[in-house]
C-alpha cells in the first residue's frame, strides 16, 4: 500500500485504499468485528466502481495470527463474493 493512495480510511484495527491502479486494500492490522470488515468491504466496492467504472478487484491483507483465528469467515465471505459479484477478490496473509 503506497503513498498514490486515491482514498484512504485508517483506524487502530484497519487500513483501507484504493492504489494508483485501481486496487482496493484491507489491511487487518487487530482482531476486528466481522460486521466492521463488511461494512469496510462495501464501502471500498462502491468506490471502486463509482471512480472507475470497472470491474473491482480488492485485496484483503491478515497476518498469519489472525489469519489462523479469522479465515473461515474471510474465506467463506470472498467465496461468496466471488459468486455474486462482479469484480475480482482475494485474501493476502501478510508475514
Amino acid at each position: 500500500m503506497g503513498d498514490q493512495a486515491v482514498f484512504f480510511r485508517k483506524a487502530e484495527t484497519y487500513r483501507v485504499m484504493i492504489d494508483a491502479e485501481g486496487t482496493g486494500h484491507i489491511r487487518i492490522i487487530k482482531r476486528m468485528n466481522f460486521r466492521t470488515i463488511l461494512a469496510l468491504f462495501k464501502e471500498l466496492y462502491l468506490e471502486i466502481r463509482k471512480n472507475s467504472g470497472r470491474s473491482p478487484h480488492i485485496i484483503i491483507h491478515v497476518s498469519q495470527s489472525l489469519y489462523d483465528e479469522m479465515s473461515e469467515n474471510l474465506k467463506e465471505f470472498l467465496l461468496f463474493c466471488s459468486a455474486c459479484l462482479e469484480g475480482t477478490f482475494e485474501l493476502s496473509v501478510v508475514e
